[in-house]
C-alpha cells in the first residue's frame, strides 16, 4: 500500500483478464483509476495521476465464498420421451438404458419447468463492474430500437422525425463505441484448454438439430402417450461460434442461444449468462457439464443424421402391441439422441437434446 513511482505506465479501458496455473487475474478500469483482482483473491486499486508516473496503490481482500441459488420456470412444441434423464458424473458418459427401467411416481403435479434461477444469482460484487458494462451496452441496443418505433409517429408531427434518428443512432453507438473490450493473456496449457473447448462445442453444433427442453411431464397413463415415460415441451437453439456485438475480444467464444431471450457465451475463464439486458456470470469452478443418451419418441420430422433404434405406436398396449381401439393409430420411430445438461450451484438449469448422438458422445470425450 502507498505511492510507487514508475517510469512508464499503461493503464487503457477495457477489462484485462490473465489465465495461467496459478489462476485467474482480472483488471479494469481508465488511465486514472483500476481494479485489478489478482489471482491470490487479493483487489488492488490504483489510483494515477496521467503522464506522470505517480500513482496509489491499495490492496486488500481475498478470496470470497460463493453463494448458492434456487430456481424458477417457463416455454413450446409438444414432444415425447421414454427417459427420465439423471446426470452422470463427469467422467463417465451414460449409454441408453431400456425404457422401461424408470417409472417415476410423484404425489402432485408430474410437470416441472426447466429454467434457470434469477439472474441476481449469478452476480458477484468483484466482478460487477463487467456486468454493469455489459448491462449498459445492451440496454443502449434495446432503448435504440424501441425509438425506431417512432417512425410511425411521424404523421402526427414532424418533429417525431427526430425519434427514429436518435435509435438509429444509439443502436449505432451501442456496436461500435459502447461494446465491452475483454482483452485475455493465457500461458500454453490455458491456451490449449480454451481451444479444446471451443473445438468440442463446435462440434456439437454440426448436428442436424439442437434442441432446448423447457418442461418435463411423467406421465401416469403411457397407454396414450405412445409408450413414454416423460413427455416434454422443447424448441430449437443454436449453438455456435462468435462473439455478441456487446462484447469485442481477442479469443474465440461460443453462444447458445436458448429461448425466453437468453444467452450462454462460453468464454476462456466464465460463462456469461445473459437474460434479456441483465448479465450473470458462472465461474468455470461452479459450471457443471453432463452428458447422457435417451431414446426419444419422436412425432416430429426425424433429423437426417438421428439414429433410429426402433418403432412404437401412438397407442400402445403394454406388450408394445397397438391398441386397436384408435383407428388413427399409427407408427412412430424411437430415435437415440444425446443429451446435455448445463447446471451450476448458482441455480443455472438448462437441457439440451441433441439430434447427432455420435456428436454428443465425442463432446463428452472433450469436455468431461
Amino acid at each position: 500500500m502507498g505511492f510507487r513511482f514508475r517510469r512508464s505506465i499503461n493503464l487503457g479501458g477495457g477489462f484485462r483478464i490473465n489465465l495461467s496455473k496459478s489462476g485467474v487475474g482480472y483488471s479494469w478500469g481508465t488511465k486514472w483509476f483500476r481494479v485489478t483482482k489478482t489471482s491470490r483473491g487479493t483487489t488492488r486499486r490504483t489510483y494515477s495521476i496521467p503522464r506522470t508516473g505517480i500513482s496509489w496503490v491499495n490492496e486488500s481482500g481475498g478470496r470470497k465464498k460463493r453463494s448458492g441459488g434456487n430456481r424458477g420456470g417457463t416455454r413450446t412444441s409438444n414432444t415425447r420421451s421414454n427417459y427420465n434423464p439423471t446426470p452422470m458424473p463427469r467422467q463417465q458418459f451414460q449409454p441408453a438404458q431400456p425404457r422401461q427401467q424408470f417409472q417415476p411416481t410423484y404425489n402432485g403435479d408430474p410437470t416441472r419447468t426447466i429454467e434457470s434461477a434469477d439472474i441476481n444469482q449469478f452476480k458477484e460484487a468483484e466482478e460487477g463492474t463487467i456486468s454493469d458494462a455489459l448491462e449498459r451496452t445492451i440496454r443502449l441496443n434495446w432503448i435504440g430500437k424501441l425509438l425506431l418505433w417512432g417512425i410511425l409517429l411521424i404523421g402526427v408531427h414532424p418533429i417525431f422525425v427526430l425519434v427514429p434518428i436518435v435509435g438509429v443512432a444509439l443502436i449505432i453507438a451501442s456496436h461500435t463505441a459502447g461494446r465491452v473490450n475483454l482483452e485475455y493473456t493465457f500461458d500454453a496449457v490455458k491456451q490449449d484448454e480454451h481451444d479444446g473447448r471451443i473445438a468440442a462445442w463446435q462440434l456439437l453444433a454440426e448436428g442436424t438439430k439442437e434442441w432446448q427442453v423447457l418442461t418435463e411431464t411423467f406421465n401416469s397413463n403411457r397407454n396414450v402417450n405412445a409408450g413414454a415415460g416423460r413427455s416434454i415441451k422443447r424448441v430449437p437453439c443454436v449453438i455456435k461460434k462468435g462473439k455478441p456485438y456487446y462484447i469485442d475480444t481477442n479469443v474465440d467464444t461460443i453462444q447458445i442461444n436458448l429461448a425466453n431471450k437468453e444467452t450462454l457465451i462460453i468464454l476462456p475463464d466464465k460463462v456469461f449468462f445473459v437474460r434479456k439486458w441483465k448479465v450473470g456470470m458462472i465461474d468455470y469452478t461452479d459450471f457443471r457439464i453432463s452428458v447422457s443418451e435417451v431414446r426419444f419418441i419422436e412425432e416430429e420430422a426425424v433429423p437426417r443424421d438421428a439414429q433410429v433404434v426402433g418403432q412404437t405406436w401412438k397407442y400402445v398396449n403394454k406388450n408394445g402391441t397397438p391398441d386397436r381401439r384408435f383407428s388413427n393409430n399409427r407408427q412412430i420411430p424411437i430415435c437415440l439422441y444425446g443429451q446435455v445438461f448445463l447446471r451450476s450451484q448458482s441455480g443455472l438449469d438448462v437441457e439440451l437434446q441433441i439430434s447427432n448422438v455420435q456428436n454428443a458422445r465425442d463432446f463428452a470425450e472433450l469436455v468431461l
